[in-house]
């Protein structure tokens, strides 16, 4: 359990990180709020402070608020603090939570387990009418 919530700047700003690091233009920013509460929610004070930090050396990196950049600024912003511990645990944590988050499995064509289903092999996995059956037979 957090020690304290997340100040609003602080999860303003990695909402926009996480977009930044996941861009889908369909998708709202309540998506990626939601990612940005669960880590708040599952943070220590140590993970805290490494959010906070972290928030800070984005601000850095240009000399002004990330959520102020431009999309190319904050790119730069995000790549200026890549490998940093701050910077991994936000990859991880919005690569699993987004992607994990079933309300977006359909926007992303992803229709979850088939095991119950009889798994993939009869449900037209391999339906690839874009190539032509001489290419195909020809291995291109």
């Amino acid at each position: 359990m957090p020690d304290a919530p997340l100040a609003p700047r602080t999860a303003e700003t990695l909402t926009a990180m996480a977009r930044a690091l996941y861009p889908h233009d369909s998708l709202d920013d309540g998506f990626y709020r939601r990612v940005v509460d669960i880590v708040a929610a599952d943070a220590d004070a140590a993970q805290q402070a490494l959010l906070v930090d972290g928030v800070a050396a984005l601000d850095a990196a240009t000399g002004r608020a990330f959520v102020d950049l431009e999309e190319k600024e904050k790119l730069a912003a995000v790549q200026a603090v890549e490998g940093s511990p701050f910077f991994e645990a936000m990859r991880a944590a919005t690569a699993r939570h987004l992607y994990d988050d079933r309300a977006l499995w359909a926007r992303f064509g992803y229709e979850g387990a088939s095991s119950h289903l009889g798994g993939y092999v009869e449900r037209g996995f391999d339906d690839i009418d874009w190539i032509s059956e001489a290419d195909a037979e020809a291995g291109r």
